[in-house]
């Protein structure tokens, strides 16, 4: 019913190919770090990877592909959601950026430790009561899950034993 293409021939492999590949993903997906598109072409063209290293220097000198701005996006965004410094750290290695963006990100915010024991309290709140919390195990547990949102110990420590009080 259906005939496979037997005869086709794999297309040939240049420097225009890989970068409007490069284009293609940045057009379709939006921001690539520099290392995830060149793992994607890698993958792609693995018969011949000599165009790729070539291809993504032209598009970082072009200013398609910036690892510091996308970071810093990224870092704005996860810095308004109810997470702590650790867990933004943790989000933008995963990405694959070097510790030099991913510090100069973090020096970027503008957050004070009271604007993360707000955040913190804000979790603490909505998953475990507004009382303080005296049950250990319970203590214990919400320890884990405000460290786990990447909020610091001493941090998560103020929140569960903040009374409204204060």
């Amino acid at each position: 019913m259906f005939k496979k293409k037997q005869d086709a021939k794999p297309k040939e492999i240049t420097y225009e190919r890989v970068k409007g590949y490069y284009l293609w993903l940045i057009g379709k997906y939006g921001d690539y770090t520099a290392k995830t598109l060149m793992q994607k072409a890698n993958t792609l063209f693995k018969e011949d990877t000599s165009f790729n290293q070539e291809a993504l220097n032209y598009l970082i000198e072009q200013g398609f592909v910036d690892d510091l701005r996308y970071a810093l996006r990224l870092t704005q965004n996860y810095a308004e959601k109810n997470i702590g410094l650790n867990k933004i750290k943790q989000k933008l290695y995963a990405k694959g950026f070097t510790s030099h963006i991913i510090n100069e990100c973090l020096d970027s915010i503008d957050n004070t430790e009271d604007d993360y024991l707000d955040k913190a309290l804000a979790l603490k709140i909505k998953k475990f009561g507004e009382s303080p919390i005296d049950d250990q195990k319970l203590k214990q547990k919400a320890l884990r899950h405000l460290i786990g949102q990447g909020f610091s110990y001493s941090v998560a420590n103020k929140v569960i034993r903040y009374s409204g009080e204060e």
